[in-house]
Parts: structure tokens; sequence; C-alpha cells
């Protein structure tokens, strides 16, 4: 009982800290008005069992074709909160499918409980859900882009890394590119940052500080990871986020530009994190609607 009461306790603290993030989470919404009819959904599955199930939502487009590029969406919140049914989340998963995208929107566990491997697990075991079962999803499975922001792009950016690093063709398959919005591409970037929450979220994660895990923050870095195999990559950041440095986009964009990558990086001068959600000037609708072209691109 001692145990799951310091288990609450941190959770309060955690969410006092993160109160203005969170609240965009909550409540935040894309700066760009679409056609509440242009698509279908949520439709909810469960993609594996675990002591809870774990499930994803897929948010379709209307009036398209049968089977449609899809979206592999990955929620934030520094792999210790966060839903698939956050605004943050639902908001971009509508717009997305209302210009022609399915959109998946997974759930996976946290991190109070689990090794970071296991994040990855579930990650893992959703993207091979939809892919197996893609003629009942209509899924074009040769046509997927991963996205995440904040913590969920660090996971997309792993996988992608960590797999085509590998060449690790079968996880790569139909993977066309990765999407990620103000995630550290550098675990060990989140401490030389002010914000308490970030401190205490990574520790949570790698279940210590760089001085006892510093192996596990490189292991678990997707910086480390990149090669000439790396698929095409678009990163954004705020300049002025207190919660991911910019310079971590700013490392993984050199890296990636040092191997040939096929990468753009879009930096908001006046971005916090989460600027999307919160921002209605013209440069973040230009930078949404860049997502969108770039993974239009991707998927021709």
């Amino acid at each position: 009982m001692l145990f799951f009461w310091n288990v609450f306790v941190t959770l309060l603290i955690l969410i006092l800290l993160n109160m203005k993030t969170l609240k965009k989470s909550i409540f935040g919404k894309l700066p760009l008005e679409f056609d509440k009819n242009s698509f279908v959904g949520p439709i909810t599955y469960t993609y594996k069992e675990e002591n809870v199930p774990l499930k994803l939502d897929i948010y379709y487009p209307v009036n398209e074709h049968e089977k449609y590029p899809t979206v592999f969406f990955a929620h934030g919140g520094g792999w210790i909160s966060g839903s698939r049914k956050l605004a943050s989340v639902t908001t971009w998963s509508k717009f997305l499918a209302s210009r022609g995208f399915t959109v998946i929107a997974i759930d996976y566990r946290y991190s109070y409980f689990h090794d970071y491997e296991e994040l990855i697990q579930d990650y893992s075991a959703a993207l091979e859900y939809i892919k197996n079962n893609c003629e009942n999803l209509k899924i074009d499975k040769n046509k997927i882009v991963l996205m995440g922001t904040s913590a969920g792009g660090t996971l997309s950016l792993y996988y992608a890394a960590f797999n085509t690093f590998n060449n690790n063709l079968q996880a790569m398959e139909g993977i066309k590119g990765v999407v990620s919005w103000y995630a550290p591409a550098d675990l060990l970037d989140l401490w030389s940052v002010e914000s308490l929450f970030a401190k205490v979220a990574v520790i949570t994660t790698m279940k210590g500080s760089p001085n006892r895990k510093f192996e596990d923050y490189k292991l678990y870095s997707p910086i480390n990871y990149i090669s000439e195999r790396m698929c095409p990559t678009l990163l954004v950041h705020g300049e002025k986020d207190t919660t991911v440095p910019v310079e971590s986009s700013k490392k993984l964009y050199k890296k990636l530009k040092e191997y040939g990558v096929y990468t753009k990086l879009l930096i908001h001068p006046k971005g916090n994190h989460s600027f999307e959600l919160d921002l209605k000037d013209f440069l973040t609708i230009k930078y949404v609607e860049k997502t969108v072209s770039f993974m239009k691109e991707l998927c021709k």
C-alpha cells in the first residue's frame, strides 16, 4: 500500500510541475480548422494483452481510396503519462484523417513499473498488429509514416533509427519515414534544461541519473543509431522549448545530414513545448501544413 501511495504522490507532483503542458494536452487544438464530416472514428482495438489491455484508436478519412497511407502516432508525456485520448493526440488524429491519412493512435505502458525496453516492445507490437491485420483494418501497410510528439517522438525516432542501423528489413518494411515534434533525440539533453518534470521523467524512465545509468541513456538515445540507411525524417521544434531543448533536434539534424539522410528541420522562433496546440500564428500553421506535405511526399 505504501508503494502505491508513493506512486500516487509522485504522479501528483509531476502533474503540478507540468501543469502548463498538461493543460495544452487536455484542451489544446491545432490552429487549422477541418470538416468534422471528413473523417470517421475513433474505432478502438486491443493490440496486446498485458496486466491491462493495451489499445489503439483508428481514424479514417472518408470519400477516399479503400486503403489509405497510414500515420502511426505515439503520444507524449515523458513516458510516465499521456494517452491516446488526450486532445493533443485526437486533434492531430482528426486533422490528419481529414487530410487523407488513416491515423493509428496508440497507448503504451508507463515507465513507473516497466523498463524502457518494454515500452519499445509495446510500440513494436502495435505496429506489428496493424501490419498483420492490414486487410481487415483497410490499411496500406506499404505506406506507413511513424509520428510522435515529445516522448512519443523519441519512441518513433528510436524505432526507425535502431532498426535501420541494424538493417532489420522486416521491422522497417513499409515504413516510409518518421516525423518528430519536439522530441529528445539524446536523452542526456534533458539534463540541460530547467524543467524539473523533464529530469524526473527521464530519471524515472532510465531508473537513475546519468551518473548511475550513463550507458542506458546512450543505449536508448535515437541519435546514437543514425546511419545512411535511416529513413526520411522531419524534425519540428520550438526555439523557446524549456522542456526538451531545441539543441536536441539540431544535433540530430546535423548528424542525419552528415549521413546523407533526407531530412528537414523546422524551428519556430517563439515556440515552447507543444507550441502547435496554443500558437495560432502563420508560422505554426505553415509547419503543420509542411508536416502533411512531407508525409504525402513520402507516400506517393
